[in-house]
């Protein structure tokens, strides 16, 4: 059974539609259940009677938030989805991905399953005909990469990406031509200080991106083009990560060019000029391993994206670059990370799905999001996207289940009152969190349970996230963790208690559930204590208190 929104986000004062499909029709009643975290918005009966059965919800208006739906037969959830309500579309992407875009897959599902995750921004990789010629005239072309493509095949895509309500992004390289456009404009590339011109995979010719290289003008000209021909709602700017620096020949004698330092000019140039053209162009600017976003993350842009490379190997560094590029975006844009599981390639889908459970906890947990899934049920393992994994029918309904709970619990995750306390609240002298167990850590080690801690002034949220029987590397694929039972917790508060609640994307049912909890006052101050029974891969706990 699958249970899943006819958009991938609402905007406020959208009707809300389900639809729920079987394999089995009955004409027995089913109950569907809407929870906004603890509370249940409202219950509504249905009858299956075909394959699809759509549920409108339009006889309720829905505030802003994420929302989690439940499927219920004789008090069993049998499955489960989510949805979100927004006033601004950009306030939180959910990334994906196409790929295939030959006439045989108009009609792949691919869309569909992105739907069901709840992917709201799209990229189209690779859909272009070159990457300095990104709109081709013909119905039946081929990439740089040798790879065929049928125009009416990204057409058809983008329009329907729309109706599910899911920006597309037109992948163009910020800086890469093909051999033939080098060879006519030799002065526009960029060169090695030996005088040779800088290429990638001996495919890619490096180009110049200064605002005085002619290559800029042209460059920002096809973005223009891929927006008013094809129906994009903005551009992917990708880079390569190399060169970061590089000589420059539009002059007699060369000139050095740091490329951090034309980043942030190239991204506004290109705001600007598409602005011409439509009313909020979307862009995203690829840093690759982390570079350059100091100079990058404050620009015209959606939001703080992050390809992740080694050596930022470890839990920890995935935690690292989401609160540097925090830090760097005074606009508190999403922060996206493209961190590409390589065991589901490497190793096996077991062990890649393990390994995805751990890392999108800790990245959803610290408030970000991860390009990680998209075409039909693929998983991304590298950076060339056409090369991906397919997912079988268990793996794919756990990336599901953990995008559910994203949404679900979105305010949770990506509350921008809250500030993560890990580390000064926790350990050492710090007695504002506490526990008796001695495997709980917020720094994520092997072996260990790491422990996130955010909270503002009403609410405080910890993730616990099971490291225990794995190494701390989050590109390698995981066995089972070690369930570890009955986790002690005590928690100095100020405010008046509503309650604590727990939950996991790892249960059936992931709806709150309430833990019970004792107040004591103490002579440092008030504190709660409570227990958290059984932690598989991931949990999540609430204390609500009022305001202080």
């Amino acid at each position: 059974m699958e249970l899943y929104p006819n958009k991938s986000q609402y905007m406020v004062g959208e009707s809300v539609r389900l639809f729920l499909r079987t394999e089995n029709a009955e004409q027995d009643p089913y109950q569907i259940r809407i929870m906004h975290l603890d509370e249940v918005i409202m219950t509504r009966t249905i009858c299956a009677e075909e394959e699809e059965t759509g549920i409108d919800l339009d006889d309720r208006d829905f505030s802003v938030g994420g929302y989690g739906v439940d499927l219920i037969k004789e008090e069993r959830v049998l499955c489960h989805t989510a949805f979100d309500v927004v006033e601004d579309p950009f306030e939180s992407l959910r990334y994906g991905f196409l790929s295939d875009f030959e006439e045989k897959d108009m009609e792949n599902g691919a869309l569909e399953w992105m739907r069901r995750c709840h992917i709201n921004l799209v990229q189209f990789y690779d859909w272009s005909y070159r990457h300095d010629h990104l709109v081709s005239d013909e119905a039946f072309y081929t990439d740089m990469m040798g790879k065929p493509i049928f125009r009416e095949a990204v057409c058809q895509k983008i329009q329907k990406a729309g109706k599910y309500g899911m920006k597309t992004m037109a992948y163009g390289a910020v800086y890469a031509a093909s051999k033939a456009f080098y060879e006519e404009h030799p002065r526009w590339a960029l060169f090695y200080p030996d005088g040779e011109p800088i290429t990638f995979i001996d495919v890619f010719y490096i180009m110049n991106i200064q605002e005085e290289s002619p290559w800029r003008e042209h460059l920002i000209g096809q973005y223009k083009e891929a927006i008013t021909q094809m129906g994009f709602s903005g551009i992917h700017m990708d880079t390569y990560g190399e060169p970061k620096t590089a000589k420059a020949h539009l002059k007699d004698s060369p000139e050095a060019v740091y490329l951090e330092e034309a980043f942030p000019g190239l991204i506004h140039d290109t705001y600007e000029s598409l602005k011409e053209s439509m009313q909020d162009p979307c862009l995203v600017f690829n840093n690759v391993g982390n570079w350059p976003v100091d100079q990058t993350a404050d620009t015209d842009q959606k939001a703080v994206y992050v390809e992740v490379w080694s050596p930022y190997d470890r839990y920890e560094h995935i935690a690292k670059i989401i609160r540097e590029a925090r830090a760097f975006c005074k606009d508190q844009k999403p922060v996206i990370l493209a961190a590409y599981l390589a065991s589901f390639r490497l190793e096996s889908i077991e062990r890649g799905i393990r390994a995805a459970r751990l890392l999108l906890a800790g990245i959803i947990s610290n408030g970000a999001y991860n390009l990680l899934t998209g075409e039909n049920q693929a998983i991304l393992t590298q950076g060339y996207y056409s090369d991906y994994t397919k997912l079988d029918r268990n793996a794919a309904n756990v990336i599901c289940a953990y995008y559910d709970f994203m949404i679900r619990y979105k305010e949770l995750f990506y509350d921008k009152c809250l500030s993560d306390v890990s580390m000064t609240h926790f350990g050492g002298d710090n007695l504002e969190y506490t526990t008796h167990c001695d495997r709980v850590d917020v720094t994520p080690k092997a072996g260990k349970i790491w422990l996130i801690i955010r909270q503002s002034k009403s609410k405080r949220v910890l993730s616990l996230i099971n490291l225990c029987g794995n190494d701390d590397l989050w590109n390698q694929g995981k066995e089972e963790p070690e369930t570890i039972q009955n986790i002690d917790f005590s928690v100095q508060i100020n405010e008046s208690l509503e309650g604590i609640y727990m939950a996991s994307p790892d249960a059936e049912d992931q709806g709150m559930k309430a833990v019970d909890y004792q107040v004591k006052d103490e002579k440092q101050g008030r504190f709660v204590t409570f227990a958290i029974p059984k932690l598989t891969y991931w949990t999540i706990i609430e204390i609500r208190g009022k305001e202080r």
